[in-house]
């Protein structure tokens, strides 16, 4: 389990709880998700979400509207193999990388039937949804540029290019 940065402020997140806002923008759909799973021969696919939603457990919920796509199938792959699978969270401030493990996949049953009709009345009424994919978050952690580059200034202090160094000698 990973811990919060000793003096995290704002853009400086990582850790395995979702910050509530990230839930909100992905629940309302507002923030743009992209999940990425490994597949057979070690053959990435990444797709970005028709809908995602992230419930009070903190799983996220991916929908798969494809049964022969190639993100099914390298969840399958992930599921049966224990792979993890990583989740690219944007919003207009902010990126998260979220990683998890399949726990559960839904198919069938009363919980599907029920997730499908909100897909007809959401996406498209021809639409078809092959799969829920219910994802256990492992840990989470805040990508932007900003927050890479002050978390590296706090963890590698002399971590830096020689030309940052050089000393103008008519200064």
């Amino acid at each position: 389990m990973s811990e919060a940065i000793e003096g995290a402020g704002m853009g400086e997140y990582k850790n395995n709880v979702i910050p509530e806002t990230i839930k909100k923008q992905v629940n309302d759909q507002s923030a743009v998700v992209v999940i990425s799973a490994i597949g057979k021969n070690e053959s990435i696919a990444s797709e970005v979400a028709v809908k995602a939603r992230i419930d009070e457990k903190d799983v996220l919920h991916y929908y798969e509207l494809l049964e022969s796509s190639r993100m099914q199938k390298n969840l399958v792959y992930s599921l049966w193999f224990d792979h993890p699978v990583t989740i690219l969270v944007l919003t207009e401030e902010q990126q998260f990388s979220l990683r998890g493990k399949i726990y559960k996949a839904l198919m069938a049953g009363y919980e599907f039937e029920r997730e499908y009709e909100d897909i007809l009345a959401e996406v498209d009424e021809d639409a078809d949804l092959s799969t829920v994919w219910e994802i256990e978050i492992k840990e989470v952690e805040e990508v932007s540029y900003p927050a890479g580059r002050r978390r590296e200034k706090q963890e590698h202090p002399y971590l830096m290019h020689m030309d940052h160094i050089y000393i103008n000698p008519e200064q």
